[in-house]
């Protein structure tokens, strides 16, 4: 029994909601039908068929006549085809709706609504085209009084102001009379009701008379340029020229006068250009003009300040090549002196000539440019550069001239020192010679032997080669270097020599100990002194005597070595002391 209560309330409520979400969902409905039937009467209201009345009461020719055909079309195809299509959408979506047909009227509330704006904005489209031709009329009229205003008053300053347009009042006149007749031809478009017609050849006069309105501001300075501006200069630097020719003043190419010659026939040109309205061209060659004639004012001014430098030059440039010319020779008789005793290895004497030689031709030129200003020949800028020019010759020159004296000024001081050394080498090697004398060997290794007589050539050779009447200096300072170094070499075979041989004596004397009972190190020790005694080569002889001796006692050699090197320390710190 309770189960079946349950269901039964189940149910109730099922339908209680069902009942509810249609009432809700028509509520909606209705009120969308609603806003689609208020749009729709707001957009068949609008008055567009008075304003076709009003467009053909206006007898539209041409293409006005066109448009208002298109758009009237446009509308009555939008009554007859679609608006009695959406009202009858409507109202079916109404009675769909009101007999809860929801998912059929929503389903119809969304296509009724895309029609709608389709055709609002097609009734919006023809509204506004419509609205247009009306306006055109109006907006023509206020147009047509604006431009001819406009127009009045540029042909009004033009002929009160004619002198500051010069030739170009005919040309600006001609296309003035080319925009009245197009202000006829508009008004004829309008009076025969072709306002969109009339409205293009509005915009076209609007453009001619913003361009002839330019042309007329950019026409005056160019004029007054071209017939006052250019020929009074030019006039003037005319006069300016003729007077500085009477002071002796000259000028290179192209001349003076016959620049302004080619500039009054450019502005004839320019001028006839002017008359035909080609601002672009007279622009461009105003400029050039420009151009060229401070061309002319900056050569006129040039040989000017050239003039007055030219004084000062002149003087300094004198003095420079006086003082060249001295210093070059000089030059040149110390260069030819030293060569009496120095062989001059990078052609000094040669370069030095070679500078004469310039100097003496740059000398002629100064003496011409002289003469020219003398003789009023002179061209003063190009005398200038030329004085400059030799200026910066003798500055280079006198660089060289102290390069070369620098150069050569180590000559003396070179032989000198090459001098001291040789004879700090001849003494080197009679202290070497005594040394090995003091020794008292049998006899010296035919190497070293050799090598001291290699070296004794070398420094012979070396002071040989100082006592020529004509020495090359950085010669001698190369084979110095290497018989220093030979001579260095030599020293330290002396120092091996005596140390080979006393540390053999040395090691015999040891060695005497184990003789009579070592066999081996008797017969080292024999054969140390046949090596020692007959071929003088101290070295194998040491090394025979001290390998027999560590094998008999090891480390013995060691000790005697270390023995005769701290002896020998200690007696050259005490021959330092002594010296002290």
């Amino acid at each position: 029994m309770q189960s079946w209560i349950f269901v039964v309330l189940g149910l109730l409520i099922v339908v209680l909601a069902v009942v509810l979400y249609a009432a809700v969902k028509r509520g909606q409905n209705e009120k969308r039908i609603s806003q689609l039937s208020d749009d729709f009467e707001k957009m068949t209201n609008q008055p567009i068929y008075k304003t076709i009345e009003q467009l053909e009461a206006m007898n539209l020719a041409g293409e006005s006549h066109k448009s208002f055909e298109k758009w009237r079309n446009v509308y009555y195809k939008l009554i007859n085809d679609k608006f009695g299509v959406l009202y009858q959408n409507i109202t079916d979506t109404e009675k769909a709706n009101q007999s809860f047909k929801l998912f059929t009227a929503n389903k119809m509330i969304e296509s009724t609504t895309q029609q709608l704006e389709e055709a609002q904005s097609e009734n919006s489209d023809v509204a506004d085209s419509l609205n247009r031709l009306v306006r055109s009329s109006e907006q023509n009229k206020v147009e047509i009084e604006k431009l001819s205003t406009k127009y009045r008053e540029m042909r009004k300053e033009v002929l009160t102001k004619s002198f500051d347009y010069g030739n170009s009042v005919d040309a600006f006149e001609d296309r003035l009379s080319d925009v009245d007749k197009q202000f006829e031809q508009v008004r004829k478009l309008t009076s025969q009701g072709d306002h969109l017609e009339a409205r293009q050849g509005l915009a076209d006069i609007s453009k001619k008379l913003d361009e002839l309105k330019d042309i007329m501001v950019r026409i005056p300075p160019r004029y007054h340029e071209l017939n006052v501006e250019f020929p009074d200069q030019l006039t003037e630097i005319k006069n300016v020229y003729e007077k500085m020719r009477a002071d002796h003043y000259n000028f290179t190419k192209p001349g003076i006068l016959e620049t302004v010659a080619l500039l009054h026939n450019k502005i004839t040109v320019t001028s006839q250009a002017l008359g035909n309205l080609d601002l672009p061209l007279v622009e461009q060659n105003n400029q050039g003009i420009v151009t060229q004639i401070d061309e002319l004012y900056d050569r006129l001014q040039e040989e000017i300040d050239a003039k007055k430098e030219v004084e000062q030059l002149q003087k300094d440039t004198s003095e420079f090549l006086n003082h060249a010319s001295i210093s070059v020779t000089n030059l040149i008789m110390s260069l030819d002196h030293l060569s009496q005793n120095y062989v001059l290895t990078h052609n000094e004497l040669e370069e030095a000539r070679r500078m004469q030689s310039e100097t003496a031709d740059m000398h002629k030129e100064y003496d011409i440019a002289i003469q020219e200003i003398a003789d009023h020949q002179a061209v003063y800028t190009e005398t200038v550069k030329e004085f400059n020019e030799i200026i910066t010759n003798l500055n280079e020159m006198q660089a060289k001239q102290y390069q070369i004296s620098n150069g050569v000024s180590g000559l003396f001081e070179g032989e000198r020192v090459a001098k001291q050394n040789v004879t700090q080498f001849e003494l080197s090697l009679k202290n070497i010679q005594r040394d090995v004398e003091q020794m008292h060997l049998p006899g010296l290794p035919k190497s070293y032997t050799e090598y001291f007589s290699m070296v004794s050539d070398e420094v012979a050779k070396l002071k040989n080669n100082l006592n020529q009447v004509q020495i090359n200096v950085e010669d001698i300072t190369k084979q110095m270097l290497m018989t220093q170094e030979d001579l260095n070499t030599l020293t330290q075979k002396s120092e091996d020599l005596h140390d080979a041989a006393v540390l053999t004596e040395q090691a015999l004397q040891y060695a005497n100990r184990y003789t009579y009972g070592n066999e081996t190190l008797a017969g080292a020790a024999n054969e140390a002194k046949r090596i020692y005694n007959q071929e003088f080569d101290y070295e194998m002889a040491l090394d025979t005597i001290a390998s027999a001796l560590d094998q008999v006692e090891p480390g013995s050699f060691k000790r005697i070595e270390a023995s005769y090197y701290n002896t020998n320390a200690d007696n050259e710190a005490q021959d330092q002391d002594d010296a002290e």
